[in-house]
């Protein structure tokens, strides 16, 4: 039934592409939106906010496309790959953990001539990243990074982008990763909370704040300090950039 669902309203969409130019679906859009001036306020921002995230979503599916698979914002934003890789010195071993289609891992090994193992869960992300980037010193495997990663004789670097957040049981999952890999430092990106008012809207009216329905977390910077004490690791480096923490961070000595 859901499938049959899916479909109706994909057929819908797309008559409605075909028969409908854009200026008239945008005055019906505009209508639905000026319908709401009589509804309560507190209604009325419910509602929008609900209509913000699906396009929102949707805008990600499609910047994918752009992309050919893959987000079309790692072209865009700056440094999203090279905060990363300007940290990594040359030749080091680095471990990329939740790697998802291997955009990141291949910058590294590019840029910072890196022998790098990816690995993620999803096995459409990593046949992609498989088929696409064909750096010798890169190498993907799909892998629950819980209990799946591989013994590895040394590993300079974890990375750990827009990854943490994902997860339960945080502080023990790094304490183990230093403990069993002793790496050099972590490089890790996740997402900050207050990003923008909408998250305080959210709230008071009982909708997650969360851009993913997969956060189980998302960040202030007191919060990833306290977050990476408890987890034994010293912040070297961290900064703000597109609503993003990105961090260095290294074991305690």
């Amino acid at each position: 039934m859901g499938k049959l669902k899916k479909f109706i309203h994909r057929l819908i969409g797309q008559l409605g592409y075909i028969f409908l130019p854009r200026s008239m679906r945008m005055a019906i859009i505009k209508s639905m939106i000026l319908a709401e001036e009589s509804a309560p306020p507190r209604d009325s921002v419910r509602w929008m906010l609900g209509v913000y995230d699906y396009i929102a979503t949707n805008i990600d599916a499609q910047a994918i496309r752009w992309g050919n698979g893959v987000h079309i914002k790692h072209e865009l934003m700056d440094g999203i790959h090279s905060f990363f890789y300007t940290h990594i010195p040359e030749g080091a071993n680095v471990l990329d953990l939740g790697c998802g289609y291997g955009v990141v891992a291949n910058s590294i090994a590019i840029h910072s001539n890196a022998h790098v193992l990816g690995i993620d869960f999803s096995e459409h992300h990593i046949k992609f990243a498989q088929t696409n980037y064909k750096n010798p010193n890169l190498r993907f495997i799909k892998g629950d990074v819980f209990k799946d990663i591989p013994d590895m004789s040394s590993v300079d670097v974890i990375v750990l982008s827009s990854v943490l957040e994902h997860l339960e049981g945080r502080i023990e999952f790094l304490r183990n990763l230093t403990a069993r890999f002793k790496p050099k430092k972590f490089l890790i990106r996740v997402p900050t909370l207050e990003r923008n008012h909408y998250v305080a809207l959210k709230r008071e009216l009982g909708l997650s704040p969360f851009l993913d329905k997969t956060h189980v977390l998302e960040y202030t910077t007191a919060i990833f300090a306290e977050e990476m004490d408890k987890s034994g690791l010293l912040i070297n480096s961290c900064e703000i950039r597109w609503g993003d923490i990105w961090a260095e961070c290294v074991p305690q000595p």
